[in-house]
Parts: structure tokens; C-alpha cells; sequence
């Protein structure tokens, strides 16, 4: 089997991860609105885009960030678990089976009676492909209509816990995460698929994965990531941490009643708005950029002004073959009036104005995943979102490697690469994922090739350090990638 594949590629000034700016830097006001919950309700759901779902002994209700509340008619009696999948839809375990639910109802899914009963859901088990399900019979993938069963220990299925990304069950590294007992277990599918128990969880409280920042935990009041190979403490100097969220590279922390976040530009904000002194009981926070917090028996919704909704397309999100591009976009009308976005790096037009935009792209979108990167430009500076895809269809995976004798190595043309741009921050025992040797950094070439493309690596903060690849370098790094990785 593989060696442990790091869940995102990270930089030295990236989200959450340098050990500089520990401490708060601005105080930043949000918008925060507050509403009772009864004393049997509980928030069990949060779309991406930040509808939430609460459930009480009188039934289900879908919650609108601004507050206004739909009951839901659902068929089942309890949630056990609820996957919220987009602004009005929701994938619900409850009373022994598989639900579709929607602010219009619910609808029982089938499944294989083989299967067994239900316990937990990722992704969209209607699709064809990209969903698992946890039963009482154990650990099962949907690929091409079909339900593969998973070799998983038998007592560790009922402990077992899936940690969904966004809803989805993994990015575009196919790297999912489950809770099994006392551990942290990596599920890599896809033509190269793998098992293993990654970490140990015992004393923790696990907060979930997030593709730039890694999988988050808590111990005792301190913050920690796992990377792929450990842990390592996330730097914070406001106190113990009582709850925790992230989203979209973005970490969130609670000290009792006062909340905090750290953002994309590694630095941690206090989040001033009107939620009151009580301790934050519970942080679910979402892609577009805002939180839900349980707090006093209230359940308060926070948005900063930097939130960017995204309406066609979810992250991580799976679209049939032959898809076009239409996407619905939407912020504060204050944040600006202008809105760029790409699709894979070429222009998507736009039009509309000031807090609402409609973008249209290609009738239909090729196979394999994308990614349509968003900014506005706001009084504070540029705010961007990245929304990443996936289009079915004959090739969905990496194109092969061309034909012929390979001409890009990894000790005469990547090491000098590594050394100049790369070693300062993901050198052994540096603030990042290791990426000094073959193993790791291959592990990680076609995300590094990604990142370095964008210009997101070697961040712009670290540029003294880790200065940025020319365009021959990156041409060395693509053909390289293109060829296999060649040690």
C-alpha cells in the first residue's frame, strides 16, 4: 500500500498552518441573528452554502441564514444522521433507512437489502458513483450502480463514523476519513484503492477534514491537525478552545462565549457581533464563508461580510455527463459590484450587479473535475471562493502518461526545485507536510503542479523564503507529472 498521502498541500503563509500570527490580529464586526430552540431541538445539518437543519420532538425544520423557518414534512421519526446537500435538500439516516428529504418531504430511498441497516451516508447515494454508506453490515461504496463492500474489522462497525467533506465524501484526492473506535482510518478510492488506520483519536474530539488545512481535532483545549503522517498543534493564544469548525480552509474556535477565526491569510480574527456572553455550546461552519453556533438554548447564524454563495454547482459535487456551466452567485450588495470568475483558468462570463450574478460557461463541460474560482473586490480587498467539481464520463481520471522515453527526473530536475521553492516550508521537521523526499512529494506531484499553477504556492507571504517557480520550472513539474513521476 501506498505511504500516508497528506489531505491538502499547504504553504508556508497558507491557511491555519504557520506558527507566526498565533495571536489575534484585527477584530473584525459580523452580522449575527439568533433565534430560540426548543428544549428537545438540535442542529444536525449545514449545507455548504449555509441552510441548516434543526430537529426537536416536534419534527424538522430547514432554517434560511436569514432566520425565516420551513417546517419539513418528513416521513421518518428521528434523524440519526443528516447529510445537508444543497440549499434545500438533505440525505437522512432515520428509523432503520436511507431518506431523500427536501422542504417538500421525504422520500425512502432503496437499498440492497444485503446491505443491511443504514447508519451513516456521504455523497449522493442516488448517483451512479462517489457515495459510501456505513450499515450494520458494514462499510460500502457506490461505483458504477454497483455496491462494493469494504473489508473493514468487525468490531469496529458499530463505532464506526464517517467524516463527510462538505457532505461529500472526499475531494479530488478520493482521501476520505473515518472514526472507528479510538482511531483516525483513511479510505482512499479509485484505481489504486487502500485502508488503513491513519492516527490515533484517543482524548480527542475530532472536528472534521478540510482539504487545504488537513483533519482537525481537539485536545484539551488545543487545536491540532493531522497532515497525513501526525499531528501537529495549530498555533492559538487565546485561551483553551471549547468547540471548533472549519470549512473551506477557514478554522473556527469558540472560548467559552467568544468566538474566533482564522482565515485564508493565516491570521486569527475575533468575531464581534450582537450573540451575547453565552459559552458557544456548538460550531458548524460552511463553505460560503458564515457559522451556525448553539449557544444558551439559541442557534445563532454569523456571516461575515466576506461570504461568497455559490448556487448550481457544490463543492465536491458530481454532475452528469454532458452538464453545461450555470451558476448563481451572491454576497453582501456592499462587498462590491464587481465579480471576475474561471472556469479551470479561462474566463466565465458574468453579469448582474452588486451582491447578485448569474455566470454561464460551456453547454457542456467535458469529463473529469473542475474548478470555477470567484472574486469580488471589496472595500477590505479581493475575496475569492474556489468551488471544485466533478463531471462524469468515459475519463475522469488523470490522463495517461505520453509515449517514449521519460525526460523529466526527480534527482536532476525536481530536487533543484524543491531545494529553492519548496524545502523552507516543507522541509523534515519544518510548519508543513513533508515533501522532501521522492515518496512524499510524488505522493503529492499533481497538487503540487495544481497549487504551483494558480500561483497559490509558494504563497506570496513566503516569497523571501520560497521564491516562485518560473515558467520553466513549472513546465519541468508539469511534464514530469505528465510522465509518470520518474524518480
Amino acid at each position: 500500500m501506498p505511504g500516508l498521502i497528506a489531505l491538502g498541500l499547504l504553504g508556508c503563509g497558507e491557511s491555519q498552518l504557520s506558527d507566526s500570527y498565533a495571536g489575534v490580529a484585527t477584530s473584525v464586526t459580523v452580522d449575527a441573528q439568533c433565534q430560540p430552540l426548543a428544549e428537545s431541538e438540535a442542529l444536525v445539518g449545514v449545507s455548504p452554502e449555509g441552510e441548516a437543519w434543526v430537529e426537536g420532538d416536534d419534527g424538522v425544520r430547514h432554517v434560511l441564514p436569514d432566520g425565516s423557518s420551513t417546517p419539513v414534512d418528513a416521513s421518518f421519526t428521528r434523524a440519526d444522521s443528516l447529510v445537508a446537500w444543497d440549499t434545500a435538500a438533505a440525505f437522512v439516516v432515520g428509523d432503520n433507512s436511507l431518506w431523500s428529504a427536501s422542504v417538500e418531504g421525504a422520500e425512502p430511498l432503496s437499498l440492497p437489502p444485503e446491505l443491511g441497516k443504514p447508519r451513516f451516508v456521504c455523497g449522493d447515494p442516488e448517483r451512479a458513483s462517489g457515495a459510501f454508506v456505513i450499515t450494520t453490515r458494514g462499510l460500502f461504496e457506490r461505483h458504477d450502480d454497483l455496491w462494493l463492500r469494504w473489508s473493514f474489522p468487525v468490531e469496529l462497525l458499530e463505532s464506526m463514523k464517517i467524516q463527510d467533506l462538505e457532505g461529500a465524501c472526499a475531494g479530488q484526492d478520493s482521501l476520505m476519513y473515518l472514526e472507528a473506535g479510538e482511531s483516525l482510518w483513511e479510505v482512499r478510492s479509485g484505481d489504486i484503492a487502500s485502508l488503513r488506520e491513519a492516527a490515533d483519536l484517543a482524548g480527542m474530539i475530532a472536528v472534521g477534514p478540510d482539504t487545504r488545512v488537513g483533519f482537525i481535532a481537539l485536545r484539551d483545549g488545543e487545536l491540532l491537525r493531522f497532515d497525513g503522517s501526525g499531528w501537529a498543534s495549530i498555533p492559538f493564544d487565546e485561551g483553551s478552545v471549547s468547540v471548533a469548525g472549519v470549512a473551506d480552509g477557514v478554522l473556527w474556535a469558540a472560548v467559552d462565549g467568544l468566538l474566533y477565526r482564522r482565515n485564508r491569510f493565516d491570521e486569527w480574527e475575533y468575531l464581534d457581533g450582537p450573540m451575547g456572553p453565552s459559552a458557544i455550546e456548538e460550531i458548524r461552519s460552511y463553505a460560503a464563508g458564515g457559522a451556525w453556533l448553539v449557544r444558551a438554548s439559541q442557534l445563532c447564524h454569523v456571516e461575515p461580510h466576506d461570504t461568497l454563495r455559490v448556487q448550481g454547482v457544490r463543492p465536491y459535487g458530481r454532475l452528469a455527463e454532458g452538464s453545461g456551466l450555470s451558476v448563481a452567485v451572491s454576497s453582501d450588495p456592499a462587498m462590491g459590484d464587481s465579480l471576475s470568475a474561471q472556469l479551470d483558468g479561462q474566463g466565465v462570463g458574468v453579469s448582474g450587479t452588486a451582491g447578485s450574478w448569474s455566470l454561464s460557461g460551456p453547454d457542456a463541460l467535458s469529463p473529469g473535475w473542475h474548478a470555477l474560482s470567484i472574486a469580488v473586490s471589496s472595500p477590505a480587498g479581493v475575496v475569492e471562493r474556489t468551488v471544485r467539481f466533478v463531471v462524469e464520463g468515459g475519463e475522469t481520471d488523470e490522463p495517461p502518461p505520453p509515449p517514449g522515453e521519460p525526460s523529466v527526473f526527480w534527482e536532476a530536475d525536481i530536487v533543484p526545485i524543491y531545494e529553492r521553492s519548496c524545502a523552507a516550508c516543507h522541509a523534515e521537521g519544518a510548519n508543513q507536510t513533508f515533501m522532501g523526499s521522492f515518496e512524499a512529494f510524488s505522493a503529492l506531484g499533481a497538487l503540487a503542479l495544481e497549487r504551483v499553477s494558480s500561483g497559490e504556492m509558494p504563497p506570496p507571504a513566503a516569497s523571501a523564503e520560497a521564491p516562485p517557480l518560473n515558467a520553466e520550472e513549472v513546465q519541468l513539474l508539469q511534464t514530469w507529472v505528465q510522465e509518470g513521476m520518474n524518480p
